[in-house]
Parts: structure tokens; C-alpha cells; sequence
């Protein structure tokens, strides 16, 4: 295609000028980029003053801690002598919905960390144009080319505009979607953390509803032996009406305990499965019946120091990145008081006759810098700023309120488990005393030298024993799972 000498010229003085206002965009955005950025640098939220150590660091004999345990980076259901459980965790770490929720909203915040990006750039955007256009004749300013008054005009081309960061307004657009985005991984570290810990209590649950059914039925079965010496006793003459009734009544007492343990424990089995992924109510069981509980080498927990909460667990560093963003999003207010620099051109074809739209003499462009400043908004940017400094504050509150929150659930954890080992060691000692008040009792009732309501509460009371003594065992895997939690374990480490 040949271009008119004097159309060459134009069209070469627009190169020489494109080049030079991308010559000064460019230094303007290297200068802008990293040095010039209105708003508050970014400082580290102060933490509440923490103690040096945990109050329960140590059991009550002062004995000192000697647990391997490092919560960072160890897979604590490890220490749990279970592989059903190690398989649970390590399925719920896979199929979990929360997790998959969780991996998309970080997702989505990398997508919008590239949208903050992507503004450091020309923006490119291809345009065509259609339009009928019909000149008032009354008008004698208005001049129609060849007289013509009405006419269509065709237009087709690329404008682009280019925003030079003068003030560091996309940098800390940039910097906001970045901490956004650190905080969605550490959200997405607080949910496995949890889950694993919801995990494996959820199936503690189960063992202590298997174990205490199991006790159930070994009691109702001593006891239906108990009714059956009675109803022998009663038959013989021995002993009268009363202590069969009796007999009778307890045995159906224990009876009507089993069908809430079995529903406590169907539910349990539903809760495992949600958490697993899969639709409650499937062939999901636990294959091996009445299961025991787990078992754990661990004696005492190493909590570490208070302050090392503050990089351990995940939802007090998700609080330390929504500061960080917080005060980025200050930063973009600010720059919105101040002008805006931006560089914008055109090129495109004009005609009013398609079949010449694509001659040379239809090629129209221009570029230059344009210049935008809010000076007149009644105070809505100077209000804006003044939201996200007090979000900014709302922030520091929310991270200080995390560390405290984790200190007083450590500090709970701690003091759980070491009562609950306690609690434990004691009702052992009463298992025993009453199993052997129930043998002694019954061998003695027997021989007619005790009546038959000190058999009842034998039995009833060795019962009681071993349920509470079951639900104590429970309670310290629980408190332990708790401990593990409430330090942040499970996320630093391998994945299971």
C-alpha cells in the first residue's frame, strides 16, 4: 500500500511522539513504582504482652516436660498408635468440601491479585463503530463534507489508556491483594488444622460410645446371671418376691441405656462421614466392631513459649496479613485525592463508505497524557480515608484479640489434659474397688448374709464406674487432640 509523502510525515511524527510518551511512562512508572507510595508504610501490629511461659508448662509434681513434640512441623496423629485414624485423617485431608472450598477462595485471591498487576500495564481495547449521523440544516456552524447532511460513519481501531502510578496507588492495590492473598492460605491452614482436630475427636467418640456400649452389654449380661440366681433363690423359697422384681428392674434399667448409646454413636458415624466427604447414611462403617480407644506415647506436652503462638497458629498469622492489607487499602484512599496521570491514544479507520475504509487516507490516531484531579467531592475521598483507617485499627484490635484467644486456649488445653489424667488414674482405682464390691456381694448374698438391694448397688455402681472411667479416657485423648490444635499443629508439616 502506498502512503501520500505528506501522510508519511504525520504518521512518522506520531511514532516519534508514541515512543517519547512511552519513554516517559515508562520512567514515571519505575519511578513510581518503588519509591513514591502515599499512605503508612506498613508496620508490625504490636502483640499483647505475653508471659515467658505457660502457666500448665508443667505438672502439678513440677516435674518438667520432657514430650518430643513440636507442633510446627510434626503430623501429631503420628503420635496416636492408631492407622485407623492416620487413614481418617489422610482421607479427610483429600475430600473434605470445607478444604475444597477453601483451596478456591485462594484461587480467587490469586485471580484478583493478577487483576492488581495486570493495572500496571496499558490497558488494550479493540472498538467499532456504527452510527447514522444527520447534520441540522439551521446551523450554519455545522459544515457537512460534499453537502451532505446525513451520512453514515463507519469507525474501526484499538485505543488503550495507561495510568502512571505517580503516587503508588496500584502498588498498594497491589500490596493489599498479595496480603489478601497470604491471608487466604492461612485461612485455608486454620480450616485443616481444625478439621483434622474434628477428625480425630469425632473419632474418639466413637471408640468411647463403642467402649461404653461394650460395657453396657457386659453388665446387663452379669446381670441377667443375677436375675437368673434370684428367680432360682425366689423358686426355692429362699428369698421372696422383691428381690426378683428387683433383679428384674435392673436388668431392664441397663437395657434401655443401650439404644441412646447406639444413637449417639450412629450420629457420630454420620458426623465422620460429612467430614470425610461422603453422603451420611452410605456403607461407611468402622469394620472392626467394638474398637479401642487410641493410644498415645505422650505423657506431658511441651507447649513452648506463649510468643511462638504467634507464628504457629494459622489464625493469628490470617490476622497479621488482614492488618497488612488493611493498611494497604489506606494507601489507595490517599492516592485517590491526588491527580492522576494517564497516557491514552487511539488509532482506527474512518469512513463513510465501507468500501474505503481500509484506504490509507481512513487512518486516524492520536495519543497524549491526560490529566485527572477530584479536587470538588465534598468530603467523600477525605471520609474514605478516614473508613479505612479506622478498618485498619479494627484489624490491629482482631490480630491483638487472636493471641490472646490463643493463649487462654492453650492455656485451657494445658490444664484439661493434666485434670483429666488425674480424674482418670482415680476412677481406675474405683473400677477396681467395685468389681470387686460386686463379686464379694454377690457370693455373700448367696449365702443369705447381705441382703439383695447391696448386690443392686454394687452392680449399679460398678456400672457407673466404668462408664465414667471410659468417658475419662476419652476425655484425655480429647484434651490432647485439643492441645494439638490450639497450638496449630497439623499444617507446618508434611501433608498426611
Amino acid at each position: 500500500m502506498n502512503l501520500p509523502t505528506e501522510q508519511l510525515m504525520d504518521q512518522q511524527d506520531a511514532k516519534q511522539w508514541s515512543r517519547r510518551a512511552f519513554s516517559l511512562a515508562v520512567a514515571s512508572v519505575a519511578a513510581g513504582m518503588p519509591g513514591c507510595r502515599v499512605g503508612p508504610d506498613f508496620a508490625s501490629p504490636a502483640p499483647p504482652v505475653l508471659n515467658s511461659s505457660f502457666q500448665q508448662a508443667t505438672q502439678p509434681d513440677g516435674t518438667a516436660d520432657i514430650s518430643p513434640l513440636d507442633p510446627q512441623t510434626s503430623r501429631w496423629w503420628t503420635f496416636f498408635d492408631d492407622p485407623i485414624l492416620q487413614m481418617l485423617i489422610r482421607d479427610a485431608s483429600q475430600q473434605n468440601l470445607t478444604i475444597r472450598e477453601a483451596y478456591y477462595r485462594i484461587a480467587e485471591s490469586q485471580a484478583l491479585l493478577g487483576v492488581a498487576k495486570s493495572q500496571y500495564f496499558p490497558q488494550f481495547n479493540a472498538t467499532t463503530d456504527t452510527s447514522f449521523r444527520r447534520n441540522s440544516q439551521n446551523n450554519n456552524q455545522v459544515l457537512s463534507t460534499n453537502n451532505q447532511s446525513a451520512f453514515w460513519n463507519i469507525s474501526n481501531g484499538m485505543e488503550s489508556s495507561w495510568e502512571i502510578d505517580l503516587w503508588g496507588r496500584l502498588a498498594r492495590g497491589v500490596e493489599a491483594a498479595n496480603s489478601e492473598l497470604l491471608a487466604q492460605h492461612e485461612s485455608l491452614n486454620d480450616i485443616r488444622v481444625t478439621l483434622l482436630a474434628d477428625v480425630a475427636t469425632t473419632y474418639i467418640q466413637i471408640r468411647v460410645l463403642q467402649q461404653r456400649l461394650m460395657i453396657a452389654e457386659q453388665n446387663l449380661e452379669l446381670q441377667k446371671q443375677t436375675l437368673h440366681i434370684v428367680q432360682s433363690r425366689q423358686e426355692a423359697g429362699i428369698v421372696g418376691q422383691l428381690d426378683q422384681s428387683e433383679a428384674e428392674s435392673n436388668v431392664a434399667v441397663t437395657t434401655a441405656s443401650i439404644p441412646p448409646l447406639q444413637q449417639e454413636l450412629q450420629v457420630a458415624l454420620y458426623r465422620l462421614t460429612v467430614l470425610l466427604g461422603q453422603t451420611p447414611g452410605g456403607d461407611f462403617v468402622l469394620q472392626d466392631g467394638y474398637g479401642q480407644l487410641p493410644m498415645t506415647v505422650i505423657e506431658n506436652v511441651h507447649p513452648g513459649m506463649p510468643a511462638e503462638l504467634l507464628t504457629r497458629r494459622p489464625d493469628i498469622r490470617k490476622a497479621y496479613f488482614d492488618v497488612m492489607a488493611a493498611n494497604a487499602r489506606i494507601g489507595v484512599a490517599v492516592a485517590d485525592r491526588l491527580p492522576q496521570l494517564t497516557i491514552r491514544g487511539n488509532i482506527s479507520v474512518e469512513a463513510r463508505d465501507v468500501s474505503v475504509l481500509y484506504d490509507a487516507n481512513s487512518l486516524a490516531h492520536n495519543v497524549g497524557p491526560g490529566f485527572r484531579w477530584n479536587i470538588l467531592n465534598f468530603g467523600r475521598l477525605k471520609r474514605n480515608i478516614d473508613a479505612r483507617e479506622a478498618s485498619h485499627q479494627q484489624a490491629i484490635v482482631r490480630y491483638e484479640a487472636a493471641v490472646l484467644r490463643g493463649v487462654q486456649e492453650v492455656e485451657s488445653a494445658l490444664v484439661e489434659f493434666i485434670r483429666q489424667r488425674e480424674r482418670a488414674i482415680e476412677l481406675e482405682k474405683v473400677v477396681i474397688a467395685t468389681n470387686r464390691s460386686v463379686e464379694i456381694s454377690l457370693a455373700r448374698y448367696e449365702q443369705n448374709l447381705i441382703t439383695f438391694d447391696r448386690v443392686l448397688d454394687a452392680q449399679r455402681s460398678l456400672a457407673t464406674a466404668q462408664g465414667n472411667l471410659a468417658t475419662a479416657r476419652g476425655d484425655i485423648l480429647f484434651a490432647l487432640v485439643k492441645t494439638f490444635r490450639t497450638l496449630g499443629g497439623g499444617w507446618g508439616g508434611e501433608a498426611p
